[in-house]
């Protein structure tokens, strides 16, 4: 029995060091005066948790933690919202308002 809670408590301790890396990496912890800022980092921490336990069981492939980890990127970058449903989220994409088409700006080749 002791040894089930101490391999437990060792995956939970991997969980919580590899959820930490991936927040301190990214820079989602920033602070201005005696202020911590951390808009994105319950999000990221649910998703990760959630993503490092299914591939603990197995339950992940390595094309869906891809498809996951691009879906935390373009969460952390403002493209898109996260939503949780039933132990497991949405993604859902972020339209601004002030967000107007690109003209891509036509070059011409020189004689």
């Amino acid at each position: 029995m002791e040894g089930e809670y101490t391999t437990s408590l060792n995956t939970e301790e991997r969980c919580r060091e590899f959820v930490l890396d991936f927040i301190r990496n990214r820079g989602l912890i920033k602070s201005e005066d005696n202020l911590i800022l951390s808009e994105k980092v319950f999000v990221v921490n649910a998703v990760l948790k959630w993503c490092y336990k299914s591939a603990h069981q197995k339950k992940m492939t390595t094309p869906l933690w891809n498809k996951y980890k691009r879906a935390l990127a373009q969460y952390i970058a403002g493209v898109v919202d996260i939503k949780w449903t039933e132990n497991n989220f949405e993604i859902i994409e972020v339209i601004k308002k002030d967000d107007e088409p690109r003209r891509r700006s036509s070059r011409r080749r020189k004689k």
